[in-house]
């Protein structure tokens, strides 16, 4: 399911629009490719304004009763989406990382009021289970929070791919789903020890209720409700299930090449059509592939790109591996750049072998590893996932 040429075949497309399908893809054509991305202080700036800009006009269209009114709220439920994600695992994932600001203070403050704005896991209990995430020893087993997320709702080495799409069907149309995954964010953020987060969260719980009043309840169910919960569960169930190869019911990665092996570029795009035939015939059926092509970029891998594998989700494998390349985490707002930069020097965490493009494809991937999966006895007592110096190159590098 890895491919390999897919985004080096849109070399043919206009080298005007290969920044955007830089952006697009989250992978760019190659390594001397100028970066192109905000600066982190007006990333951080910008995003939750983008948020608020975007409720406002879902209000405006919430009283639209034409079904005009509805491609555009579509549209703009992805961006909503988008943003609420991005403050978390991109902004606040880094800030739990001491990445997001050079202070440690702010990292520190961030982490403890955006999960009360925004009703999502409080920043100790998402900074333990994180951290522990990254720790060889539990990394993508059924200690790791994540993997022990999904095996909760059914998704288990040793299940066939069939059953696996149908509990994904089954779980994202799921009302108890959606209200299990609600309760929790809730539970989390409002049932807390300290008083100052927990005020922030009540405060925004009395937000929420004056929006619902000012606004009417049909307005605030379009505008703020159902992207900040239904759309926003099954954004984060996606991105959850196709960030790793998750085996919970294996043992933990025995060195850092299998730790590598459990992670991956995903990257939103398809192989660009090649010219089959000449003549006027050969130019009519590639215009057309080019068009329908072009089609599909627009309407499955954009959407995916704007409200699920957001900012730096693309390049996830390089957040984890950076160091095996000689490089710093630190640097994440650069790292689809980096990474490419990593394949063009060599390549040593292998990042070119593993890159799966398209929601689907990435999905059935992880559907295919599930299958083939088998539980494993346990690490024998002797063997360690890294040395003691590749342990400390990645405390250094985290």
């Amino acid at each position: 399911m890895f491919q390999k040429g897919v985004r080096e075949s849109m070399n043919r497309v206009p080298d005007l629009l290969q920044p955007i399908l830089t952006w697009l893809t989250g992978k760019p054509l190659k390594e001397s490719e100028k970066s192109y991305f905000f600066p982190k202080t007006a990333d951080i700036a910008i995003t939750p304004l983008i948020g608020i800009l975007a409720i406002q006009i879902l209000a405006s269209l919430a009283e639209w009763d034409t079904p005009a009114a509805w491609p555009i709220i579509f549209a703009l439920w992805i961006v909503l989406v988008g943003i609420l994600r991005k403050l978390q695992v991109t902004h606040l994932h880094h800030a739990i990382h001491n990445r997001l600001f050079y202070s440690t203070a702010l990292n520190n403050v961030y982490a403890k009021l955006i999960p009360s704005i925004i009703f999502v896991q409080n920043g100790r209990e998402y900074k333990k289970e994180h951290l522990a995430h990254h720790n060889a020893d539990i990394f993508t087993t059924k200690q790791d929070a994540d993997a022990a997320f999904l095996a909760q709702l059914g998704f288990i080495p040793g299940r066939t791919r069939k059953e696996l799409w149908q509990t994904l069907w089954i779980t994202v149309l799921s009302p108890a789903f959606h209200a299990l995954f609600l309760q929790a964010r809730l539970k989390s953020i409002l049932i807390q020890k300290k008083s100052y987060e927990l005020a922030l969260a009540w405060t925004m719980v009395g937000v929420h209720l004056v929006l619902a009043f000012l606004l009417g309840l049909k307005a605030y169910l379009i505008a703020v409700f159902i992207p900040m919960t239904i759309l926003y569960h099954i954004s984060a169930l996606l991105q959850f299930l196709t960030e790793h190869a998750w085996d919970v019911a294996g043992s933990a990665p025995t060195d850092w090449d299998a730790y590598a092996a459990r992670c991956w570029g995903r990257f939103c795009g398809e192989l660009y059509p090649k010219r089959s035939g000449n003549g006027l015939i050969g130019t009519l059926r590639h215009t057309a592939q080019i068009a329908m092509w072009s089609v599909r970029m627009l309407i499955v891998h954009a959407p995916v790109r704007l409200g699920c594998l957001v900012s730096d989700l693309p390049a996830h494998d390089w957040h984890h591996l950076a160091h095996l390349a000689g490089q710093n985490s630190r640097h994440w707002p650069r790292s689809l750049y980096l990474r490419q930069a990593a394949i063009a020097c060599g390549d040593r965490p292998g990042f070119a072998k593993r890159e799966l493009w398209g929601i689907s494809n990435m999905i059935e991937h992880q559907f295919r590893w599930l299958e083939s999966a088998q539980p494993a006895p346990s690490r024998s007592a002797g063997k360690t996932p890294a040395t003691h110096a590749d342990q400390q190159l990645l405390v250094a590098a985290e």
